[in-house]
């Protein structure tokens, strides 16, 4: 006999109703705990929700201000090359002379900029600023002699350079044509250089060579030299030049202005229809007794250059240097180009002109602060340094060029973004004008680590803040 007892509370077993399931059987105590548990659940799952969705906007609100950061380093990076323009439209020859420090965390809006120069491995040149293209060796216009003096040229690729850009395909000496090509897939392009990067397809030359040993981040890029080392690069340039590589030697934009400063054409001394010319402006300058003085002594035959010139007719320092800018001793219309300018060029490129020994470039270099500061675009204190020896470097020297570079980096203010930019500018326009743009961020950020993060840690640079390259 079964034993059926009936809970006092439940009303449907007392009448004889029996559930249809066992929920029914519950007491409602027990329901209520199934409702919270279920509440807790749903809660937990909004939170959850919540708070992936408060994750995403975190991502969104940090990808939107780092696109804003990125678009506040292009405006800064454009307003730096408005500078440049405007520098060089006020200022065109005496941007040489400017501090460092008005190339040095400009501020623009909330962001900054810096123009840097090249890394010539001198320290006695300024880190900042504009570099007047005429300092380095033009690729288009450098003898075979001229190259192979540079720290780590070897004589074959000096040859290589001048078979890469000639018209023929004639080998010249240590040189390579087409042929030395051929396994690569291509030929001796056989016309003017149009990149110093294009220097990676002439054979032999390494992007250790051309950009320094230990540094990729130029060649990364760049198509493979036909005879490009593998494995460990050794170092060509020895203890010295660890880091730096051929490639700030080197330009394709060097320009010289082949009129005077009146923007008048020059006076050719060897022209002998000018000579009345001559005789005019040497009276203008120096005055009527003087110029007729020295005016008496200028030769019936050719002179080689204008230092040639200035020693025939016994000028004084100051007055080959009111006569310079007027003078010259070769014809035709267009502007002469190769021309290093010995204000500005590094030891290196100053040891590359022929005749000049060691000792030349040093006493040069010991003359040249004091002589730039007197007249940054003069070379007639040359002269009065090397005396006769300066003969036959007034065709290949320049106290100034027309085309500039610069190498922009701009910042946020933020520090999330930044910009480098390396523009090139024909100063002989009227106004000057960007005939080049080139983006380097790609090569990372070249300055000190610790100004981006003192601009990320809300820091504002006072000073310049930490100026160190750094490389």
């Amino acid at each position: 006999m079964v034993d059926i007892r009936v809970h006092p509370r439940s009303p449907d077993l007392r009448e004889g109703n029996i559930p249809q399931n066992r929920q029914e059987c519950l007491p409602r105590r027990a329901r209520k705990g199934t409702v919270l548990v279920v509440a807790m659940i749903i809660i937990f799952a909004l939170a959850s929700l919540a708070l992936v969705l408060g994750s995403s906007m975190r991502v969104e609100a940090t990808a939107a201000s780092n696109r804003l950061a990125a678009q506040q380093a292009m405006a800064v990076e454009r307003g730096a090359e408005q500078y440049v323009l405007a520098l060089l439209t006020e200022t065109p020859h005496d941007v040489e002379l400017l501090e460092e420090s008005e190339f040095e965390a400009r501020p623009i809006g909330r962001g900054y900029f810096w123009i840097l120069k090249p890394d010539f491995n001198d320290p006695t040149l300024p880190l900042y600023g504009l570099t007047d293209e005429s300092c380095r060796l033009d690729l288009n216009t450098a003898n075979y002699e001229t190259l192979r003096r540079l720290p780590g040229m070897t004589d074959e690729i000096a040859g290589a350079i001048v078979d890469w850009r000639d018209e023929d395909e004639t080998v010249s000496e240590n040189g390579s044509e087409s042929q030395a090509y051929a396994a690569a897939g291509y030929r001796a392009k056989n016309a003017p250089f149009e990149t110093v990067e294009e220097l990676r397809l002439v054979t032999g030359m390494t992007p250790e060579l051309l950009y320094g040993v230990g540094n990729t981040s130029w060649s990364s890029s760049s198509s493979p030299s036909p005879t490009a080392a593998s494995g460990q690069p050794s170092n060509p340039f020895g203890e010295q030049y660890e880091i730096h590589g051929l490639a700030p030697y080197f330009t394709i934009w060097s320009r010289q202005s082949n009129t005077n400063p009146d923007g008048e054409p020059k006076v050719n001394v060897n022209n002998q229809q000018q000579r009345q010319q001559l005789r005019q402006l040497l009276n203008d300058k120096l005055g009527q007794t003087r110029g007729n003085e020295v005016g008496a002594r200028i030769p019936n035959g050719n002179v080689a250059d204008i230092f040639d010139f200035a020693l025939r007719l016994q000028l004084e320092l100051e007055e080959f240097a009111l006569l310079e800018d007027f003078l010259t001793t070769t014809g035709g219309q267009q502007p002469p180009s190769g021309r290093v300018n010995v204000n500005a060029a590094a030891r290196e490129v100053l040891l590359c002109l022929e005749g000049l020994t060691e000792g030349d470039v040093d006493a040069l270099l010991a003359r040249r602060p004091s002589a730039i500061a007197d007249d940054p675009t003069s070379i007639a204190w040359v002269l009065d340094v090397l005396k006769e020896k300066a003969i036959g470097l007034g065709n290949r020297i320049t106290g100034h060029g027309t085309v500039y570079s610069a190498d922009i980096v701009a910042v946020s203010g933020n520090g999330r973004a930044f910009r480098r930019v390396r523009v090139v500018v024909d100063a002989a326009q009227s106004p000057p004008r960007i005939i080049q743009r080139r983006d380097l961020s790609d090569l990372g950020w070249p300055l000190d680590r610790a100004i981006l993060d003192e601009l990320r840690a809300g820091g504002a640079l006072v000073n310049g803040g930490t100026t160190g390259l750094a490389f």
